[in-house]
């Protein structure tokens, strides 16, 4: 049988072994939140007050798009997005409606640059508009705040055809328009865009004469930007 006092100290030198066990546990906990919790806002990163690289946010959720901002049109309500596997987006925004997430927080669209690498879902049917809008990497974080601000990237080159209807497929969401050259272009209406353009396509018959902006995707193809006008032949 151990002597009272032997016990005593074993007693001792078990609960500060704990102590001690739990200190540390306690400490890798206080230091994993606070690494996890400490990422720079987004006003940090556009400011360039961030002291070591800026925390990136690449992993794509089910179901997003990645693509870079070509371009933040304010007054139109509408962003252009090239997507990873080259395609241009019209994507239309809400002020009131549509939010911007950077690293959990909230912004409002107003806060997107172009440069700024995104990842978005698809608009959902019967929505016009863009719900959510995440920032993966701010536009300052991938070249250097200076270098963004004096060269920012080139805008895309639109193009405007006017011209007379030839047809219309509602299904395929394409119609065809002849220009005054005569080379026929086929136009594709992009799957979000504007609820307005929607109208003006659902409304296109043969013979109608119209007036177009979109971008060449090929010498015969057009992308669909907006419907500047539309008449009866």
């Amino acid at each position: 049988m151990k002597p009272l006092k032997s016990c005593w100290r074993w007693h001792a030198r078990s609960l500060s072994s704990i102590a001690l066990i739990a200190g540390l546990f306690a400490l890798a906990s206080c230091v994993a939140i606070e690494t996890e919790t400490v990422r720079p806002t987004l006003d940090e990163v556009r400011m360039g007050n961030v002291r070591g690289p800026a925390i990136e946010d690449t992993a794509l959720r089910p179901g997003e798009i990645a693509a870079d901002i070509t371009e933040v049109n304010r007054s139109r309500q509408e962003l252009y997005l090239v997507t990873d596997n080259g395609q241009r987006q019209v994507v239309p925004f809400d002020y009131k409606i549509s939010r911007v997430i950077y690293h959990g927080r909230e912004y409002n669209v107003d806060h997107l640059e172009a440069g700024d690498r995104v990842a978005y879902l698809p608009t959902s049917r019967g929505r016009s508009f863009i719900d959510v809008i995440r920032i993966q990497e701010p536009v300052q974080a991938r070249s250097g705040a200076r270098f963004a601000r004096s060269n920012p990237p080139p805008q895309p080159r639109t193009d405007i055809v006017e011209g007379t209807v030839d047809r219309v497929d509602a299904n395929l969401g394409v119609f065809d328009v002849t220009p005054r050259t005569g080379r026929r272009v086929t136009v594709s209406v992009p799957y979000n865009a504007r609820q307005s353009d929607v109208e003006s396509f659902r409304r296109l018959r043969r013979g109608d004469v119209v007036r177009i902006e979109g971008e060449f995707v090929s010498s015969e193809n057009l992308q669909l930007l907006a419907f500047l006008s539309s008449r009866d032949r």
